[in-house]
């Protein structure tokens, strides 16, 4: 069953969808590192309402996107998947 908004009836991102936890890693990470959402918007050649959107699990962040962050912030990308998506990453 879908969760939908008043505004419009735009389909809601569930908050524990795997791409509501990704944004929020990054997130996390962005502060580790000292790296505003801007800077990173112009290293994926992204406009920020668009990685704004992406970070709070509205869309999601492609494979090639995850990785440009990781390498950006000198991280392994395992590290902005979910638990389980990790787990089977390394299995």
């Amino acid at each position: 069953m879908d969760t939908y908004s008043t505004h419009m009836d735009t389909p809601t991102t569930p908050p524990n969808s795997p791409d509501v936890e990704i944004g929020q890693r990054v997130q996390e990470a962005l502060i580790v590192k000292r790296v505003t959402v801007k800077a990173l918007a112009e290293t994926l050649d992204m406009s920020y309402s668009t990685i704004r959107r992406t970070l709070e699990g509205e869309r999601s962040f492609t494979i090639s996107q995850l990785s440009h962050i990781a390498d950006r912030l000198n991280i392994q990308p395992s590290s902005l998947l979910p638990d389980t998506m990790a787990a089977r990453e390394a299995a």
